[in-house]
């Protein structure tokens, strides 16, 4: 019960909260970041069975469109698990494991990441189901023991066009 009631206090907080300047704190963390409302949308809110949220935005200010003519999501996750026990580079190789990529870039400062550290990437792999490329910035870094993983994604040919934005949204996290 008490993880139903965080949710539904996270799912509001992240849904309305913040300032008209779009600054959002992540529930259970000192984590805050920017959006800006007319750039981003909250969609939805996930409870995995390890103990971790995902909370999910995505892209809305314009239609995205790819080469081939499909509609794209960009969209933003944001993963947080309190009782992730390893670092940040075990997350990040877990990732790894479970969705292989390839790394294009790696940094461990500016960029996203917070005065306390971490790791970023960006990174790209393809969907076998969909073959289509994918390309994403992504920052891992710990809150107070609480692992916080930020992943910015869209296809590889509108990554360009989304870069800039994305490293806005990075650029805000405290």
């Amino acid at each position: 019960m008490k993880r139903i009631a965080k949710l539904i206090i996270a799912a509001a907080l992240l849904a309305f909260g913040g300032t008209a300047m779009g600054q959002i704190t992540i529930p259970g963390t000192h984590v805050s970041f920017e959006l800006e409302p007319e750039n981003w949308r909250y969609l939805r809110t996930f409870q995995l069975d390890d103990g971790a949220d995902i909370y999910i935005y995505y892209y809305a200010r314009e239609v995205m469109v790819d080469t081939e003519g499909d509609t794209i999501l960009p969209f933003l996750r944001i993963y947080v698990n309190e009782e992730y026990e390893g670092d940040v580079y075990e997350l990040a190789y877990e990732r790894y494991l479970a969705q292989p990529f390839q790394s294009l870039d790696e940094y461990t400062h500016g960029d996203g990441l917070p005065r306390n550290g971490g790791i970023g990437y960006i990174g790209a792999y393809t969907n076998p189901s969909e073959q289509k490329d994918y390309q994403f910035m992504m920052t891992y870094f710990k809150d107070n023991g609480t692992i916080v993983e930020f992943r910015l994604e869209t296809t590889k040919d509108t990554f360009e066009e989304m870069e800039p934005e994305f490293k806005n949204v990075l650029s805000t996290i405290k």
